[in-house]
């Protein structure tokens, strides 16, 4: 990194006001939020659209709306996890680790396939898992709503969704979908590290990202629970309809997540979905990782995390080409990669995806990324020196025009520093 902070060029501002307008003005997705920043502070954050799309009475997003965060959640439990790797506390590779803090996860089995009767063909695995593994996607678990090899044994042993205010750890104590570490699939396996996190530190999943995270960033809006002033403040989510229009979620939440505080289950406090907040708080997670890079000028007296954790938050952990082509499958479709994604250009670290091939006019390789599901995208580029998000509030399925606005305003912010 540069001892130079990147900035805005003059201009640039007024430049990148400007493309939110347009793309707003399109009515392609509901009201957006274009943030970036430094190592030191914020150089972007400025915000466009109605709180309900379609509801001018509702009134305009502002700097402080919240949104629901969903898989933005997966990366501040990573870091919570890393911080117990700095003091000692647990290992990313013991086997013996996850035995003794998850010894849940040892008892599954491994579905190997289904009989001629329809029925699941279950073993045990040969293989252990791993907090890296865990971590990384590559352990075996899989989420209960997508399509993949558990679609029928779980069709024939329904479970609540992961958002029910009875889930608990059972909820995602399902059979692995392939050997431990060999291959990727997107899963509920952040959920375990969650657990694992309240289990080692003793505190409860909610009460360790405000001891730690929260509280040392001076962060006041993230949080698990839909909070009357949450509630407030809170942007409607949307849907895409099949003909490509929006409309709104009846109560304005997305996938059936409780309203009420007292309807989220404190037995499975979501370490992979969790998350309600603003993302001008969200995007000073991103400037701390920016300010934890042991070669920066700008480096923190007090970074969230340390130099080794740094490193392996960068560093891929995929092993497999089958694994790396499971990646590429899901990110592919959403098509914002440029060049285009492929199974040699993406890897997943321990606590995000990451680039080998630098974004044209965008992001440098070796670049953390990821999203929330209602489309709030965000990445750390180390070697630009620049963190930013994308965000709106739209679950829509990939291919969705919003993956060319994403693109579009990062291409637009590059174009814009100095």
């Amino acid at each position: 990194m540069s001892s130079k902070l990147p900035q805005l060029r003059e201009g640039g501002a007024e430049a990148l006001n400007k493309h939110l307008h347009q793309t707003v003005a399109r009515k392609e997705t509901p009201a957006l939020f274009y943030l970036a920043t430094n190592a030191k502070d914020t150089i972007l954050s400025i915000q466009e659209g109605e709180m309900v799309f379609g509801d001018e009475n509702s009134g305009q997003v502002t700097e402080d709306t919240n949104l629901e965060l969903f898989s933005q959640t997966k990366l501040v439990t990573c870091l919570s996890a890393l911080q117990l790797v700095d003091r000692g506390l647990v290992s990313l590779d013991s086997e013996e680790d996850i035995e003794k803090h998850l010894p849940e996860i040892g008892k599954l089995d491994l579905l190997k396939g289904y009989g001629d009767d329809g029925k699941p063909i279950l073993e045990k695995p040969t293989k252990k898992v791993t907090l890296r593994m865990l971590m990384s996607h590559t352990a075996g678990f899989v989420y209960a709503h997508a399509e993949s090899a558990l679609s029928a044994y779980l069709k024939a042993n329904p479970e609540v969704s992961i958002f029910h205010p009875s889930a608990n750890l059972n909820t995602i104590l399902k059979p692995l979908i392939f050997e431990p570490g060999t291959s990727w699939i997107y899963s509920t396996s952040i959920d375990f590290v969650g657990k694992l996190v309240e289990r080692v530190s003793g505190e409860r999943l909610d009460e360790y990202f405000q001891n730690h995270i929260f509280a040392p960033l001076g962060l006041k809006t993230l949080t698990f629970y839909p909070t009357d002033t949450v509630k407030k403040n809170k942007m409607a989510v949307c849907m895409r309809k099949p003909d490509g229009s929006l409309a709104t979620f009846p109560n304005g939440f997305g996938m059936g997540r409780p309203s009420e505080v007292d309807h989220i289950s404190k037995e499975l406090l979501l370490g992979g979905a969790g998350l309600f907040g603003t993302l001008a708080d969200y995007l000073v997670i991103l400037r701390a990782i920016l300010q934890a890079d042991p070669s920066s000028p700008h480096r923190s007296d007090k970074p969230i995390i340390s130099p080794e954790s740094y490193k392996e938050l960068f560093t891929g952990c995929v092993q497999t080409q089958v694994g790396k082509a499971a990646i590429f499958e899901m990110v592919g479709r959403a098509a914002y990669f440029d060049p285009p994604a492929t199974e040699n250009n993406v890897d997943h670290s321990v606590g995000w995806m990451i680039n080998l091939e630098d974004f044209t006019g965008r992001r440098k390789a070796g670049s953390g990324s990821w999203s929330g599901a209602a489309k709030t995208n965000f990445w750390v580029d180390p070697k630009t020196g620049i963190a930013g998000i994308c965000g709106t509030q739209l679950l829509s399925p990939a291919p969705d025009p919003y993956f060319a606005i994403y693109a579009a305003y990062e291409k637009e912010l590059y174009s814009n520093l100095e």
